[in-house]
Parts: structure tokens; sequence; C-alpha cells
């Protein structure tokens, strides 16, 4: 494997690790907060599937050529979203979470992003100060 390969693999497992200690955090608010902590664990998984799907197309894609890499990039942007719709109708049918939670859940992986960005800054910054 390369070294970008490597860092991939590490930048994945950070940011879905995040993403995990987020669900245990609602978990802990399932009897009190029951629709919006429901809500935050389906969109939260539904983000973090919708991510380590990402991550293996890209992973996939190292060995591609160029168009190749194209195509599978083009199709599993679709592919993604699509079950990724799919799974929102379910989820919302059937467990009837809160929506506004539920929609922030699936907006977890970017949030995650940001948070650790911000944290790398922070990191950084300290490191220069020093």
């Amino acid at each position: 494997m390369t070294k970008s390969s490597n860092q991939t693999d590490k930048y994945a497992r950070e940011i879905l690790s995040i993403v995990f200690l987020t669900i245990i955090v609602a978990i802990m608010f399932l009897p009190t907060r029951f629709g919006q902590a429901i809500g935050w664990i389906a969109g939260s998984v539904g983000s973090g599937v919708n991510f380590y799907w990402l991550y293996r197309r890209l992973k996939r894609s190292y060995s591609l050529s160029d168009s190749g890499a194209t195509l599978q990039t083009y199709k599993g942007f679709y592919l993604r979203y699509l079950f990724l719709a799919i799974y929102a109708i379910i989820v919302v049918v059937l467990l009837k979470p809160d929506l506004l939670m539920f929609g922030i859940g699936l907006l977890s992986v970017q949030i995650a992003i940001y948070l650790h960005y911000f944290y790398g800054l922070l990191r950084s910054y300290r490191k220069d100060e020093e």
C-alpha cells in the first residue's frame, strides 16, 4: 500500500470513530428522548455507511485508470445516494424519528470531518507556539 492509502485508512477510521462515539452518547438518551435519540442514531448510521462506502470505492479507484476511476466515481455517487434516499424513506416510515435530529444525524460525518479538521488546526497552532 502507498502512503496515501495508509493516510486514507487512518483518516476514515478516525472519522468513523467520532461518529460511533456520538452514537454511544445518543444510546444513553434513548430512555428519556427516544424520538430524538433514534433520529440521531438512524441518521448517523446512514451517514457512516455512506462514508464507508465512499471510502471503499476510493480505495478501489487507486488501481484503476483515469477513465475507469471516473466511471466508478459517477456510478458510486448515484448508487450511494439512491440507497441513502431509500434508507431515509424506510427509516422515516418505520421508525418515525424526530426529523430534525434524523437530518442532522445524516450530516454527522460532515460534522465529524469539520471537528477533525479544526482539531488538527488547533494542534498545529499549539505546536507552532512552542
